[in-house]
């Protein structure tokens, strides 16, 4: 009975020992899975850490490659080049013609090609007030593309073109100050405007027809010649709008041409009696027929104007043509060109009619400016207007000076007579 009871105590303590040593690694687990759970969380927190700081140093090197791309931007923005090439563009954009956007690329190339060989300078920035003198003194030392040197009316036509580009640059917010208000602007004085007379403009007519030659080409060329002379002469357009005319644009029944001028803007002319006597009988006796234009290979031309060759009328060939009149007309002292009857027409107009709002309309000029240009007549009609209104020759004769030279009185001789002997 004793053995049986020390047997279940062993037995017992057996298993409570058991129990103890099973226990006892479980405490220690714990303690493992709580470090190691702290550990994973720290390293979680430094991956999260260095995740941030990498993501930050992306954002800090994407916004300094941004801020270096946008200054690389903005210094090609500078660039002297590259803003003559935008402004050009804008006038193409604008719609001007093609002789202000070549009046431009000439005037500009000249300024950037001085700024980058002389000064290298190649940032708008960088040009101040006495880079602008340097390149109006340099233009009058060297010589033009024709080699000779410039005129100063050449070169304030050039500083006007970089006057406008820096006007241009200061709107678009590009400067922020101008460096031309600075500057002392070339001037140059009005030159007095040259005209054809009446009898200049007759023996033009009369050169029209070829000398030497008979037949129908030769009346041809001279009816023509008197028509583009008659046109030049009564509307004042320019030679560029001559040269581009069709033959819708003349409306025969109510005497009025249509022409298309700078921009694109229509203008209507009316023509004169003699002026579309000479038009129309150029255009139903002359011009070529649909027939003969198709045999020369110019079918459906509508220009009014045509050439021998049956193409139409260039700026060059209207040159020749004035400069082969001038000489068969024998006019000398002057320079018989297009344009040169624009001048005409604007005076005579101007003359008659003393009306400059109506020639700013004929002409097709956008403001009055360059109508009142016109009013600095050409010498022979100023010093007739002087004549005729000379305030000396509208004084009273009572005026002191010598007697001769004062106009006849009114009064009777005896009453004269007793005045100067202070009766």
């Amino acid at each position: 009975m004793v053995l049986k009871t020390t047997n279940s105590f062993s037995t017992g303590h057996a298993e409570k020992a058991k129990d103890a040593g099973r226990r006892a690694p479980k405490k220690g687990s714990r303690v493992t899975e709580e470090r190691a759970k702290a550990q994973r969380a720290k390293l979680d927190t430094q991956a999260e850490a260095r995740h941030v700081q990498e993501e930050q140093e992306v954002v800090v090197q994407k916004t300094q490659s941004k801020k270096v791309g946008r200054q690389e931007g903005q210094a090609k923005r500078r660039v002297i080049e590259t803003l003559i090439e935008a402004y050009i563009q804008d006038h193409i954009g604008g719609n001007h013609s093609d002789k202000t956007v070549e009046w431009h690329q000439t005037a500009l190339g000249l300024l950037h090609l001085f700024l980058k060989e002389q000064l290298e300078i190649m940032q708008i920035d960088e040009v101040e007030s006495d880079d602008i003198s340097a390149w109006f003194a340099h233009m009058r030392t060297t010589p033009g593309a024709h080699g000779k040197v410039r005129s100063e009316r050449t070169i304030q036509t050039y500083a006007r073109s970089a006057r406008a580009f820096f006007h241009w640059l200061i709107r678009r917010g590009t400067l922020e100050h101008n460096p031309f208000d600075r500057v002392v602007f070339p001037k140059v004085g009005r030159p007095l405007i040259q005209t054809i007379t009446t009898e200049e403009f007759e023996k033009l007519l009369l050169a029209c027809a070829p000398p030497n030659e008979t037949g129908p080409f030769a009346e041809r060329a001279a009816v023509r010649n008197r028509a583009i002379l008659w046109l030049l002469y009564d509307t004042g357009i320019r030679v560029s709008e001559l040269i581009n005319l069709h033959l819708d644009d003349l409306d025969r029944k109510k005497g009025v041409v249509t022409v298309m001028g700078k921009g694109s803007k229509e203008r209507r002319i009316a023509l004169g009696q003699n002026c579309l006597r000479n038009l129309s009988y150029y255009l139903d006796k002359y011009r070529p027929n649909a027939e003969e234009l198709a045999d020369w290979g110019s079918a459906g031309e509508s220009c009014l104007f045509l050439s021998e060759t049956r193409q139409p009328l260039t700026k060059n060939g209207m040159e020749m043509l004035c400069k082969r009149l001038k000489e068969r007309a024998g006019i000398t002292g002057k320079r018989i060109s297009p344009h040169i009857f624009r001048h005409t027409f604007a005076m005579n107009y101007l003359i008659k009619s003393n009306d400059p709002f109506s020639l700013q309309e004929l002409l097709g000029h956008e403001d009055l400016t360059t109508v009142l240009n016109y009013i600095h007549m050409n010498d022979t009609v100023l010093q007739e207007q002087k004549r005729k209104y000379s305030p000396g020759d509208h004084i009273p004769t009572r005026m002191p000076g010598p007697r001769e030279t004062r106009r006849a009185s009114t009064q009777p001789n005896e009453v004269r007579r007793r005045k100067e002997a202070g009766q």
